[in-house]
């Protein structure tokens, strides 16, 4: 029996909603691991990432798609049978060992609404990442309400290390896999098989009247859908190396600087005082090393293809 098949995205095609997306790690991550994934929606709030996500549309790193700037009033609804995939890097804060671990009781605890978007999309998939502290605070509830909602789960710790990096930034990855019958990609409008030309999804969750209609809510998500999926990863040919030495690693600097002197690293503190560059070490800090997706994304999906004893 050929497992795999329930595994492989339509030829092509595979679709995905990239919720608290920062600066792109968990979709770069994705891309190198599947090259037909494209991000088609991000959400993301802090202004700097925002930008930082447009620019990288304009030199095609990442495929055009819409930036949503709030988390809590994202409607999923609209992409109910439009999208294979929902990622989320909610905020750690809430988890993590430098912080107060309030878990539900910190104002930035978001992962509710990443299981509200979950539950009003239906995808096929549910990629997530955050601290290592995680584990042992709110994670099982994590876990729980996915399998709620109808996902076998797999979960794993992965660092940059493993990917070649010299740091080590270690970070858990789960992997959710829909074992429902409401979860999926519908047939595409007009197509043989598919919905009415009315209707963007038959499916809806039991607080709903009925079906979601496209004049109501999906009709403009077409154009976004159907953009070239070739737009992506643009390979460079300088031979620079996929990560920066360390910042003890002085011989490899020296080289890479005779190269590259346009690479020099910033001074983050001007000689007024004051602290520069803040967004750009906070998103450093909080980012998300994109091998280290591939290599979770990969491993991850292979245990659920072949679970053990299968």
């Amino acid at each position: 029996m050929d497992l795999s098949a329930n595994f492989r995205p339509e030829a092509g095609d595979f679709r995905g909603i990239s919720l608290c997306a920062g600066y792109a790690g968990l979709d770069l991550g994705l891309h190198i691991a599947e090259l037909a994934y494209r991000t088609v929606c991000f959400v993301e709030r802090e202004s700097h990432p925002s930008a930082a996500l447009v620019a990288r549309m304009e030199d095609e790193a990442l495929a055009p798609a819409p930036v949503w700037s709030d988390l809590r009033s994202f409607d999923g609804r609209p992409w109910r049978g439009r999208v294979h995939l929902v990622s989320a890097g909610y905020p750690c804060q809430p988890f993590s060992t430098a912080g107060k671990r309030a878990g539900d009781a910190d104002p930035r605890h978001l992962w509710p609404d990443v299981a509200r978007v979950v539950d009003e999309v239906r995808p096929d998939w549910v990629f997530c990442e955050n601290v290592e502290g995680h584990l042992s605070l709110g994670f099982a509830d994590v876990v729980a309400s996915l399998r709620g909602l109808g996902y076998a789960t797999k979960a794993g710790l992965f660092t940059a290390r493993e990917a070649g990096a010299s740091h080590r930034r270690r970070r858990l990855f789960l992997l959710g896999h829909a074992n429902g019958e409401r979860c999926g990609v519908l047939p595409r409008l007009g197509h043989p098989g598919g919905p009415a030309p009315d209707r963007v999804a038959d499916r809806h969750l039991p607080r709903e009247r009925g079906t979601i209609l496209a004049r109501q809510f999906g009709e403009g998500l077409d154009p976004i859908l159907d953009i070239d999926a070739a737009a992506g990863l643009a390979i460079g040919d300088e031979g620079l190396p996929l990560f920066a030495p360390g910042p003890g690693d002085l011989s490899a600097w020296e080289g890479l600087l005779a190269r590259r002197p346009d690479l020099q690293p910033a001074i983050l503190r001007d000689d007024h005082g004051l602290a520069d560059r803040l967004d750009r070490t906070r998103g450093a800090g909080n980012g998300v090393c994109s091998l280290a997706a591939a290599l979770a994304w990969a491993v991850l999906k292979a245990a659920h293809q072949f679970p053990a004893g299968a």
